[in-house]
């Protein structure tokens, strides 16, 4: 498509997403009311403490890397944690036990990608998948009543169960100050629903961002004195997918490699790497929570070897989606990631208040 018809097609698209992110704003504010509405009683509690972890703009804030660091640190203070999660892009429907906090029971595609990740990465938790969270919560507590914190991942729009501690993850990287609606822009609910955030987590405060504009429109709409918190999310090992063989950036960036991402914001995991040290001689980005096919599988590494790559790096959501059991002549890598929080203190301390 040349500039000129690409420009004659976005000019005639605008107007018309302009119109439907008004009508998604207009919508997204009536069901907040409507759940705010005391006479509905639409929101439901249940007999434990409930920490949601959430974000406005559509993936790639970090929040599972956030959700594993709140989950192990309560475990280390004496919780007995519960995720819950709606388990997006899984097949088939319904609840799903994916960890009793000693076994992981179910496959990625049965629960989901991140459920399971948080599964893996969280010993000692429970995962339950459903998208009738407090359903599942309720389901649990009379499986596990020892539970004692419910751990909400990706709950902030998920108005029907209550919240103890309300947590919003804001990318640093994100132009927030012009930030618009879906299917404009990013945005899953209007900026000014921030004053339902008890705190705002900014990750990727390591990288270069306006700190003074997102101060601004942060200000504009939380409520005085909502704690702020400044997280990075750090590449800090590397896993081979064939043997488990766990190594450091160092020892692996001396290669040529490719990467592949499927994720909410591919370009970030290539930036990182370019940090790092990486030579990357090939990517190819896919959407989010892609599964990847076997014939797939073989184009990728046969499109990597072709440009020279020593090995193929992905992210460990990318793993959860890649097909075992079948050989690779390149070595294949997922990258671990993990949540880094500046005022680490104030953190855990807000995390233990009851």
């Amino acid at each position: 498509m040349d500039n000129h018809l690409q420009r004659w097609v976005r000019s005639l698209l605008l107007p018309l997403l302009a119109v439907l992110a008004l009508v998604y704003g207009l919508v997204v504010r009536i069901r907040v009311a409507l759940y705010r509405w005391p006479g509905l009683r639409l929101t439901h509690r249940l007999p434990r403490r409930v920490i949601s972890v959430g974000n406005l703009t559509v993936g790639g804030t970090g929040k599972t890397p956030c959700v594993a660091w709140i989950a192990r640190y309560l475990s280390g203070e004496g919780e007995r944690v519960a995720i819950l999660s709606r388990g997006y892009r899984r097949e088939g429907r319904g609840l799903v036990e994916v960890s009793d906090g000693e076994s992981i029971l179910a496959s990625s595609r049965q629960s989901g990608d991140e459920p399971w990740l948080l599964a893996r990465a969280c010993p000692g938790v429970r995962v339950v998948v459903d998208s009738r969270r407090v359903a599942a919560g309720s389901w649990l507590i009379g499986k596990a009543p020892d539970v004692s914190v419910f751990l909400l991942d990706d709950g902030f729009q998920h108005l029907q169960l209550a919240r103890d501690l309300n947590l919003v993850l804001v990318d640093a990287g994100d132009p927030l100050p012009e930030a618009r609606l879906a299917p404009l822009g990013r945005l899953r609910e209007p900026l000014s629903q921030l004053g339902r955030a008890d705190a705002v987590i900014i990750t990727r405060s390591d990288q270069e961002y306006d700190r003074r504009a997102l101060a601004d429109t942060l200000a504009r709409y939380l409520r005085p004195d909502t704690p702020l918190f400044h997280a990075s999310h750090e590449l800090t090992s590397f896993c081979r997918l064939e043997t488990g063989e766990v190594i450091r950036p160092p020892e692996l960036s001396t290669r040529r490699v490719a990467a592949i991402a499927g994720i909410g914001r591919p370009e970030r995991f290539y930036h990182d790497l370019r940090q790092l040290g990486f030579e990357l001689v090939w990517t190819r980005s896919f959407t989010d929570h892609h599964h990847y096919q076997i014939s797939e599988q073989q184009s990728i590494l046969d499109a990597a070897m072709s440009a020279g790559a020593q090995a193929l790096l992905m992210t460990e959501k990318d793993a959860a989606n890649w097909p075992t059991g079948t050989g690779a002549m390149l070595p294949v890598y997922a990258g671990r990631i993990e949540f880094r929080c500046r005022e680490q203190e104030a953190l855990e301390a807000l995390l233990q208040a009851k």
